[in-house]
């Protein structure tokens, strides 16, 4: 059960983004843009051919090529981690990568697009939509750092720097 735990969190978490997405293909699209709360948050149906902020319009097959080699990555570096108090922290960052890997790897090979709808307006200034995948990248990327910076390493190799 332990081996199986970490694909179910990437499965829900793949379901939870995939599920949004379809929400709001079906409701956001026809309408697209919703105000939340005016000069700040909208939700804004976005199909995005590119990566984020919108760069590499068109480079659909680059980014499937990249998700999967991110996916195989993450696999790989999930029983890799430092035995450390932090790692816990290092496994949920790596389970968020590959759920936001795999879910706009999923858009881009069925509607050859990411689907977009978190929109935000900072003093004024438009900042990039984005999607659940797209949050789960961030903050897997974010709480790896912390794991990353704060580990401690092994006294072996500490031993063997020294030296």
């Amino acid at each position: 059960m332990k081996k199986i735990l970490p694909f179910m969190y990437v499965m829900i978490f793949i379901i939870f983004d995939q599920v949004v997405k379809f929400i709001c293909l079906e409701k956001l699209k026809p309408l697209g843009s919703i105000k939340i709360i005016d000069n700040f948050f909208y939700l804004t149906y976005v199909e995005n051919r590119g990566a984020a902020f919108g760069m590499l319009q068109g480079a659909r097959w680059i980014f499937i090529v990249i998700a999967i080699i991110a996916t195989i990555f993450c696999i790989y570096y999930y029983n890799k981690l430092p035995k450390n108090k932090l790692l816990p922290l290092g496994k949920l960052s790596i389970i968020f990568i590959a759920s936001g890997a795999i879910g706009n790897m999923i858009d881009r090979l069925f509607r050859g697009y990411v689907v977009d709808m978190f929109h935000f307006i900072f003093w004024g200034k438009e900042f990039a939509v984005f999607n659940v995948a797209d949050i789960f990248v961030c903050l897997g990327t974010f709480l790896l750092a912390i794991v990353i910076i704060f580990s401690e390493e092994p006294k072996k190799d500490k031993k063997e720097k020294e030296d």
